[in-house]
């Protein structure tokens, strides 16, 4: 009789052993389920933020184009009769004195650094 008890509880002790690394391997399934999931649902919502910028940003631009449409034709055309054309009068090139002595006194400069000799 002890040795039947004995060999039962051995039975219950493997059982519960075997459920119980069941339970742990079904837990890390899950877990590693929930953090895929949870990648995933973090991207979407990432995707689905950036989508409504997009729409917001045709939203201003078809705003925009719509205002040029209706601008344009408030803007009159011009042709060649509408422009108005003036003479420019050319301007005499004042040369100022000291600047010309200045001038004329580097360029003797220059040419006295190549004279030799004296």
């Amino acid at each position: 009789m002890f040795i039947n008890t004995r060999i039962y509880c051995k039975i219950i002790d493997r059982f519960n052993l075997s459920i119980i690394i069941l339970i742990l391997f079904l837990s890390f399934i899950s877990l590693n389920s929930q953090r895929k999931w949870t990648i995933f649902y973090s991207s979407m919502i990432e995707i689905r933020n950036k989508n409504n910028n997009i729409i917001d940003y045709i939203s201003k631009t078809e705003q925009y184009l719509l205002n040029e449409i209706e601008h344009q034709n408030n803007i009159k055309k011009t042709n060649p009769d509408d422009l108005i054309y003036l003479s420019k009068i050319k301007r005499k090139k004042t040369t100022n004195l000291l600047s010309l002595v200045a001038k004329k006194m580097i360029k003797g400069f220059d040419d006295g650094s190549y004279q030799r000799g004296y």
